[in-house]
């Protein structure tokens, strides 16, 4: 995938710099993918939550190319209605509805500033946990939460410490995600779609400020013993 010019977002994200996010992101899981399904657990090890979360965000980015409102509310919808139409898997169903949920603003916005993205995340957050039927921690939900609860900490500053705040707590909460399931830390992981929205959230931040791609990361993967203990119970 070749990504746009990065777009400058010091004050708030507009249309266009959205539109760059979103590419960020898609293009970060696009490269992480492989190391994501490694390390894929819970709720099964099917070494698919990369592909399925890359796939997700590749059909959102494409229907926001099409898209004809290109003001921050009306590229946050194409985003939304792209993955939730090629929604890929658990993991992807999960990505779709939190776009969802920072798509559904209450009145149009030409762009995110910290307010609008801080109640932003807390749509997502809120959407993520209605669509698993038995929610989870230590997955995907607490890494959402994570990211809501910085955004909203840092509501009132500048975007671009709010940003930092986002990206460093949801690396925490990825690092916690065995404590929290101990599956994970019997498999000797992280969970996959925790790692998973850290890649996409970390990518979308990088493009907006026209950073370098990060270095492709050894996740390691599921411990064999673990692996093959596992597969013989399922047998």
């Amino acid at each position: 995938m070749t990504l746009p010019p990065p777009a400058r977002a010091d004050a708030a994200i507009d249309g266009e710099a959205l539109a760059v996010a979103f590419a960020g992101a898609a293009e970060a899981l696009r490269r992480q993918a492989d190391a994501i399904n490694a390390i894929n657990v819970f709720p099964v090890p099917d070494g698919d939550t990369g592909t399925n979360m890359s796939l997700t965000m590749r059909a959102a980015v494409e229907e926001v190319a099409a898209a004809a409102d290109r003001s921050a509310s009306g590229i946050a919808t194409a985003a939304a209605k792209g993955a939730l139409m090629g929604a890929k898997g658990n993991s992807g169903v999960i990505l779709s509805q939190i776009l969802g949920g920072l798509a559904a603003t209450s009145v149009p916005l030409d762009a995110f500033d910290a307010t609008a993205l801080a109640a932003g995340l807390e749509r997502a957050r809120a959407a993520a946990y209605h669509v698993v039927g038995t929610p989870r921690e230590g997955t995907i939900l607490t890494a959402i939460t994570a990211a809501a609860e910085a955004a909203a900490a840092h509501a009132t500053g500048a975007l671009a410490a709010q940003l930092d705040a986002i990206i460093a707590a949801t690396a925490d909460a990825v690092a916690r995600t065995p404590d929290l399931l101990p599956v994970l830390a019997e498999a000797g992981v992280v969970d996959s779609g925790a790692q998973g929205l850290y890649v996409a959230l970390d990518g979308a931040v990088r493009a907006l400020r026209g950073d370098d791609d990060a270095a492709l990361v050894d996740l390691g993967a599921i411990d064999p013993a673990w692996l093959s203990a596992t597969s013989r119970v399922h047998d």
